[in-house]
């Protein structure tokens, strides 16, 4: 899995894009571009990596990306399997910082715009009002002409920038990678962990991936990501078991086991730890909710 860099070129047809995708399951590559990125996910369900955060995805969630910072949408196992019939599908505006042009992003009116693309460096996560707001705005613009497809994202922006509504994910110490070998080990490392998370991945395997010593890796991954590669994989997991306990009436010990975990008590203690909740609290309050 090599990393992947995009650059969506709009010169000459339009200062910034807008993309609806449909398809089987999401593009599941660690993945990075210097344009902004604005993805409401409309269907589907699954993992999402941005900068060193690791959280369950699901459908109607609202995200805004900065420029250059590693993201992926991994989807479900089942979405992968030949048998599938369900559909994801996102709806994605892409932008760079100038594209109202340079002396625009200089005027004093446009600072709250300069300090919403400053949060997005760690990306934001949109609630609340505000989600719907700009879900429904982004509809609108995805059946417009250019004119208004771009009235409508100075106006999406303003409803960002006002808003209380957004929640940063990537630490506030992460750094975006600026080596292509950096990127490349990283990818291998996550898909080797979204591939394997059910079973018991030893530090001898995942070390291997990105071709260093165990010692070595240990530091490497705790430098690029603030954690340890053992926090990681537990943070994975406690994604992969908070989606069982949501969408299946499984005993919690199964979906302890399901989920990657061969004791008990580890599962219980790095869920309650992750989450804020014990298996049974997190499943009660997502169906009282």
């Amino acid at each position: 899995m090599k990393p992947v860099y995009h650059r969506f070129n709009f010169e000459g047809r339009a200062s910034f894009g807008m993309r609806q995708v449909v398809e089987p399951f999401f593009y599941n590559r660690w993945h990075y571009h210097p344009e902004l990125e604005i993805t409401w996910v409309q269907q589907g369900s699954g993992t999402r990596l941005v900068g060193d955060h690791v959280e369950a995805f699901e459908a109607g969630e609202l995200i805004i990306l900065g420029a250059n910072l590693p993201h992926l949408w991994r989807s479900d196992e089942a979405y992968f399997k030949s048998d599938n019939t369900e559909l994801c599908s996102s709806l994605s505006i892409h932008f760079a910082e100038n594209f109202a042009g340079k002396e625009f992003n200089t005027l004093p009116e446009t600072k709250p715009l300069r300090d919403l693309f400053l949060k997005a460096e760690r990306g934001l996560k949109v609630t609340g009002a505000t989600q719907q707001a700009v879900q429904k705005r982004m509809q609108d613009c995805a059946t417009g002409d250019d004119l208004y497809r771009l009235v409508g994202l100075l106006d999406i922006l303003r409803l960002l920038a006002d808003s209380k509504d957004l929640v940063p994910l990537a630490s506030i110490g992460y750094g975006v990678p600026n080596d292509l070998l950096d990127t490349e080990r990283l990818a291998k490392v996550y898909h080797y962990t979204f591939t394997h998370f059910a079973s018991k991945i030893t530090l001898e395997e995942i070390a291997a991936e990105a071709a260093l010593n165990p010692p070595s890796f240990c530091r490497y991954f705790k430098s690029r990501m603030r954690k340890t590669y053992t926090e990681f994989l537990a943070e994975v997991r406690i994604g992969q078991a908070c989606k069982l306990l949501i969408s299946s009436d499984w005993p919690v010990a199964q979906v302890c086991y399901e989920s990657g975990y061969a004791n008990f008590s580890h599962f219980n203690r790095h869920f309650k730890r992750i989450t804020g909740y014990t298996p049974i609290e997190y499943r009660r309050a997502y169906q009282k909710a």
